[in-house]
C-alpha cells in the first residue's frame, strides 16, 4: 500500500525532530551521531528546560530552502511546553501543521496552554489532525483502582480557530511526508497493556488505541524516519505499517516512545530483534521506552542507539 497518489512517498532533503519535552534531561551530554545538544555553549548560559512525564516533538521537514514546521504532542504541562519553547528558541508563527498522536494528557497536556499564548501568532485555519478517538475520556485501572487520565475536548478546539481534520487513512502532510492513518495489522506479540482503558458510549472499556497517529517522512538516499510517541499498538508494527502506507521499504530511523516500560524481558527482546531484521540506522528511545528497555537496545546496538535528552534536536540527512 502507497500513500495517496501513485507510486512511493516522495522524498525530502532532511528531517529534525527537535525534542521540546521527554522525560529526561542531562545538559552535559555532548553531541552525537545525529544530535545536536542544547549544551551551556549552545545556550551561552546554563539552560533551565524542564523535563517531565510527557513527550513533545517540533519537527522541520527541509526541502532545499524550503521548511514545513509541525507540532506534534506537546507534552503534560503547558508551563513545561511553553517554558521549553522559548528557551530553545521556537518561533510558534512558523508552525504550519499541529498533530496530536492519541489522547492521553501526557501528549496534549501542554496544547491548551500553547494555543493561548501564541495562537494569535498563527495563521487562521490552522490545521489539526488527530484520531478518530483522540476526544474520548482516557484511563488508567490497576487492581482495581481507576485513574483518570485526560481528555481532550473537541469544541475547544475549534473555538480557536483551527481546522480539525480526523485522519483514519494515511494522510499527506506535505511533500515526503504523511500522518499513519489508522493501524490495523499488529504483531502478535505486541499486546496493549490490560489497564489502559477509555470511555466508548457511557461504557469503559479496554483501549485499543486505534486513531493513534504516527508521522512518516522518506529522505532521500536514506529512507524513512518513523516519528511515534508511545507506540501502544507496538513500535515494531508501527515501522511496518509506515512501510506499507509509504511504499519504501527501508526504514532509516525511529524515534520517540515504544511504550516498553514495566514490560517483561522477552517482549524487549523481541522487539531487539525485529529491529534488527529492520537493520535501522538509528534508534532514539524517548518517553515511555523504559530504563530496562533503552538498556538492551544499548546493548545489541551501541552503533545505532542515540540518547534522548529534553531540548535535543535529531537531524536525519543533509
Amino acid at each position: 500500500m502507497a500513500t495517496p497518489g501513485a507510486g512511493p512517498l516522495s522524498t525530502v532533503d532532511r528531517v529534525s525532530v527537535t525534542t521540546v519535552v521527554d522525560n529526561s534531561i542531562d545538559n552535559l551530554r555532548v553531541d552525537e551521531k545525529v544530535a545536536r545538544r542544547f549544551s551551556q555553549a549552545r545556550a551561552r548560559k546554563m539552560p533551565t528546560l524542564r523535563a517531565e512525564h510527557g513527550l513533545a516533538h517540533w519537527v522541520e521537514v527541509g526541502r532545499g530552502a524550503d521548511v514545513q514546521t509541525i507540532a506534534f504532542d506537546w507534552g503534560l504541562t503547558g508551563e513545561s511546553y511553553c517554558h521549553n519553547l522559548v528557551e530553545l528558541g521556537l518561533d510558534p508563527a512558523r508552525v504550519d501543521a499541529l498533530a496530536l498522536s492519541h489522547g492521553h494528557q501526557d501528549h496534549f497536556g501542554g496544547l491548551a496552554a500553547f494555543l493561548a499564548a501564541y495562537r494569535r501568532r498563527m495563521r487562521p485555519g490552522l490545521p489539526f489532525y488527530g484520531g478518530v478517538d483522540h476526544f474520548l475520556p482516557r484511563y488508567n485501572e490497576r487492581e482495581g483502582e481507576r485513574v483518570y487520565i485526560g481528555q481532550l475536548r473537541l469544541d475547544e478546539l475549534e473555538r480557536q480557530d483551527l481546522d480539525v481534520r480526523v485522519v483514519t487513512a494515511p494522510t499527506t502532510l506535505g511533500e515526503g511526508v504523511i500522518l499513519s492513518g489508522e493501524m490495523h495489522e499488529t504483531v502478535g506479540f505486541e499486546v496493549i497493556p490490560a489497564s489502559l482503558r477509555v470511555e466508548r458510549e457511557g461504557q469503559i472499556v479496554p483501549d485499543t488505541f486505534i486513531g493513534e497517529q504516527t508521522l512518516i517522512v522518506n529522505v532521500r538516499d536514506r529512507g524513512l524516519v518513523v516519528i511515534t510517541s508511545c507506540s501502544h499498538r507496538g513500535v515494531v508494527g508501527i515501522c511496518r505499517h509506515a512501510a506499507r502506507v509509504s511504499g519504501v521499504s527501508k526504514v532509516h530511523a525511529v524515534i520517540g516512545g515504544f511504550h516498553l516500560s514495566g514490560l517483561a524481558g522477552e517482549r524487549i527482546e523481541q522487539v531487539v530483534d525485529a529491529f534488527r531484521e529492520m537493520e535501522l540506522d538509528y534508534i532514539v528511545p524517548q518517553h515511555c521506552t523504559g530504563l530496562e528497555a533503552v538498556l538492551a537496545l544499548y546493548r545489541h546496538f551501541p552503533a545505532e542507539l542515540v540518547v534522548s535528552s529534553t531540548g535535543s534536536t535529531f537531524t536525519f540527512g543533509v
